[in-house]
């Protein structure tokens, strides 16, 4: 396992960690979706499988895979076939897909949800923005 691997599962744990404690005081965001994504401008498909399993390991723990657990781990597969197909730099496509991904994933878990809480969804889109392209910071500094 290379150093930029091991860094990578640190920042899902801190995603995760982070996610959990802004939930606990009653600020929802989805971090660990947005570092999926910036993983997904980084890695190849094999390993971002393992990345996508374990997050989605950390969320639910339970065997049965829910409708929402799907299309979280779709998402990840969603961007990694974009930057595949269209080969943009990653600064421009993590925070493109990082909206695109965020709209799919409200609309398929709640699609009642943008009409009363958009507020809340424009800040969790933003504090995924960020958390994204400083997860994609990160690991390419780890690269070094």
């Amino acid at each position: 396992m290379s150093f930029r691997s091991l860094i990578a599962l640190l920042l899902i744990f801190i995603a995760a960690s982070l996610q959990f404690l802004l939930g606990s005081a009653g600020m929802f965001t989805d971090l660990m979706l947005s570092a999926l994504i910036a993983f997904a401008f980084l890695f190849e498909w094999p390993e971002l499988s393992i990345y996508v399993l374990v997050a989605v390991f950390m969320i639910d723990w339970q065997p049965a895979l829910t409708p929402t657990l799907v299309v979280f781990a779709a998402i990840p597969f969603a961007a990694y076939a974009f930057r595949k197909l269209f080969a943009w730099a990653p600064w421009a496509g993590i925070p493109l897909m990082t909206i695109l991904g965020f709209v799919a994933f409200y609309l398929a878990i709640a699609p009642g949800m943008f009409a009363n809480a958009a507020p809340s969804i424009v800040l969790d889109i933003l504090g995924a923005l960020i958390f994204g392209e400083v997860t994609f910071a990160v690991l390419m500094r780890a690269e070094r």
